[in-house]
């Protein structure tokens, strides 16, 4: 039991450190920022979404790359790790998106990972 512990600490220890966490990390990080800045100005749902899709395009880069290089690493096709990657970044941004359509009105704001 104790070993499993141990090994989970280990694990989520070197994590911290993961070049893809870091990325995903950064971006997640960005498009909070911009969640917060939208929300503080109570912009429309349909702006923000025009905005979220544009926003963040250092990090997002970033991210995407760290994913491709890491889903080729496994055997995947360029064509098929873009596609992950792509899948990847909607996942965030739809996330994001969802969270300002529930905060936009009562003013509530997102909090950065650390």
């Amino acid at each position: 039991m104790i070993t499993i512990i141990a090994t989970a600490l280990l694990s989520m220890a070197a994590m911290k450190g993961d070049a893809m966490d870091n990325a995903r990390k950064a971006y997640n990080n960005c498009m909070i920022e911009v969640h917060n800045v939208a929300v503080t100005e109570k912009a429309s749902p349909s702006a923000f979404i025009k905005t979220s899709d544009a926003a963040c395009p250092t990090e997002r880069a970033a991210y995407k790359a760290i994913l491709v290089k890491s889903e080729r690493s496994y055997g995947s096709s360029q064509a098929e790790a873009e596609k992950f990657a792509a899948e990847e970044i909607q996942m965030l941004i739809d996330s994001v998106v969802t969270s300002f359509n529930e905060n936009v009105e009562n003013g509530a704001k997102l909090t950065p990972e650390k």
